[in-house]
């Protein structure tokens, strides 16, 4: 991606706007890589997208992208599964975009609640069984959000903001219930497959400076999430909050700092038996055998334990166009092409 068309995905993905409805896109996905943007603005900016009509008895692929990027820096993927006839006779593109300056578990929460709008729509009676064999794909960033889909959170999340029981926050409902929503909720029934693309597990070391000099202008978090922190930092005592999160409430930037509170948090967090976990790891070539990372995402962050299988592809992080990255999802794909 670092042709003219890979920059036009990044400042797309910089200038996309900060909604999250659902947008029942009906357009195709492109034709060949040298697709042209019109084509890719086909690839709704934020937000659930279905790439062609929904069709019962296709399982839905949602590919979810990274920091920076939107859902058009998958277009080379979905051309190449959709020109294989055993996948796109199997499956059903989907895509997600978020803003990019939303915290992690608010992003989230806005898959979930397009999730159960999408199922409300396309499928009311529940009748469908293909809609309940999802498969969601993450790169970077947006591996974390797919977690979130196949995990439960306990309280994990809630106690890396405050020491206190949810049940003692004070403060207008629909704060509340925001709050809540992000930060408790359950493994979702209908996803039985993640596939993780360089994802920074447990945080990156980026050069955060550099990061905000570039995007600052355009990083920031969504007002009603702004807003309803202010006022529930108002309404509690000072103490209630820790102080990272009572001065301020973190951008993703800020979550995907090494070590982070919230990736901590999302690091303790099972994923559900019920789902089959695939990790792709991206490792430049010229990085030593001490720090083996893809340029942002160090080979011990992006590990996951206990996974189905794990490919690591010599190549940087922007990889969701590497030939062997798209294969190997091919391959993952295949092995579910019988019903």
């Amino acid at each position: 991606m670092r042709n003219r068309s890979g920059l036009s995905l990044i400042l797309v993905g910089l200038l996309s706007s900060t909604g999250a409805s659902p947008s029942w896109a009906q357009g195709d996905a492109p034709a060949s890589p040298s697709a042209s943007m019109m084509e890719l603005l086909h690839y709704e900016p934020t937000g659930l997208s279905l790439l062609t009509p929904y069709t019962r008895g296709k399982v839905p692929v949602v590919f979810i992208h990274g920091l920076w990027l939107n859902p058009a820096s998958w277009h080379r993927m979905i051309s190449a599964l959709k020109a294989d006839p055993a996948i796109d006779g199997r499956y059903q593109c989907w895509t997600f975009g978020y803003s990019t300056g939303d915290p992690i578990p608010y992003s989230a929460h806005l898959l979930r609640r397009n999730l159960d709008d999408a199922r409300r729509k396309l499928d009311p009676d529940r009748t469908d069984s293909a809609f309940d064999e999802m498969v969601l794909v993450g790169h970077s960033m947006g591996g974390l959000l797919s977690k979130m889909m196949a995990a439960d959170s306990g309280d994990r999340l809630w106690r890396v903001i405050s020491d206190r029981p949810f049940e003692a926050l004070v403060g207008e409902e629909a704060d509340v219930d925001l709050f809540q929503t992000g930060l408790f909720f359950g493994a979702r029934p209908e996803v039985r497959r993640v596939i993780y693309i360089a994802t920074p597990h447990r945080g990156s070391r980026f050069d955060r400076g550099a990061i905000l000099h570039v995007g600052a202008r355009l990083v920031r978090v969504a007002d009603p999430l702004r807003a309803a922190h202010h006022r529930l930092v108002a309404r509690n005592e000072p103490t209630f909050f820790r102080e990272h999160f009572r001065k301020a409430i973190p951008t993703s930037i800020d979550e995907l700092e090494w070590g982070s509170p919230i990736l901590t948090g999302l690091a303790g967090l099972s994923t559900a038996p019920a789902v089959k976990v695939h990790s792709i790891i991206a490792v430049r070539p010229d990085s030593p055998p001490g720090n083996r990372t893809d340029g942002l995402v160090r080979y011990d962050s992006a590990q996951v334990a206990g996974v189905a299988s794990e490919r690591v592809v010599a190549t940087g992080h922007l990889c969701q166009d590497h030939p062997d990255v798209i294969g190997e999802v091919r391959r993952i794909l295949s092995e579910r092409t019988t019903p």
